[in-house]
């Protein structure tokens, strides 16, 4: 190995596994009070989401590490089992969007299709991030920022218990907007810190435009009849 591969390998991006580590703090933090005070009642699914979410992140923050101190094998043997562990979290989004319209008698007036528009738009983008991460896995600039894009939009959820855990927050529509403010807000610092690097424009660009878009988007999505159709049909429900 060069000098100036070596070089970059203990540099770039050294200290993300830090970076990442708060946001699965945030996540503990945001889930903890559900969990606690509902875990006997969460149906196996939940159970399987929160498991696979939780790992996602936590290979998130080892997967740097074990790049940063050439551990090559272990860090190809785990990038690839990922491959599991994301197609659980796909299926595992997938049925507790359906379960979630099922039961949408059981939610707040005006949040379900909402919550469908999220969950929705959050497992496309994280899935084409993830795609793009791996097609690019030797490209080490876009590797690295496509795998960091997955994780802004699964925040949200996370982000939105947080704000009502510390009382920051006097409604579920003023938590998720917080959120999302926070998240954008954190993506523009990571393109003013990077913006002399080329990669942005095809990893953390695209990323903020979503954020916006779900951002603005997801206020009158509740209203969407094709869209309330859609995830009825989607649901094999009948309103």
């Amino acid at each position: 190995m060069s000098y100036k591969s070596l070089q970059i390998r203990n540099t770039f991006y050294k200290n993300s596994f830090a970076f990442l580590s708060l946001g699965l703090l945030a996540v503990i933090i945001g889930f903890s009070q559900s969990v606690t005070s509902r875990f006997s009642t969460f149906t196996w699914i939940y159970h399987v989401h929160g498991v696979s979410a939780t790992l996602w992140m936590v290979l998130l923050i080892i997967q740097p590490l074990t790049y940063r101190y050439n551990k090559l094998k272990v860090h190809r043997v785990i990038g690839w089992t990922s491959i599991l562990i994301v197609s659980i979290i796909v299926v595992a989004g997938i049925t507790m969007m359906k379960n979630m319209i099922i039961n949408r008698a059981s939610y707040p007036p005006g949040t379900v299709y909402k919550l469908a528009f999220i969950d929705a738009t959050t497992l496309i983008a994280f899935i084409s991030f993830y795609s793009l991460g791996i097609y690019y896995r030797k490209s080490l600039k876009l590797h690295a920022r496509f795998m960091v894009c997955t994780i802004f939009a699964p925040f949200i959820p996370a982000l939105t218990r947080v704000f009502f855990v510390f009382n920051l927050a006097d409604g579920f529509n003023t938590a998720l907007t917080y959120s999302y403010l926070l998240i954008e807000i954190a993506i523009l610092l990571i393109l003013f810190t990077e913006r002399k690097s080329k990669e942005i424009k095809y990893t953390y660009l695209p990323a903020l435009i979503i954020m916006l878009c779900q951002h603005l988007l997801m206020y009158s999505s509740n209203d969407w009849q094709w869209w309330v159709q859609i995830m009825n049909n989607f649901a094999g429900t009948n309103v």
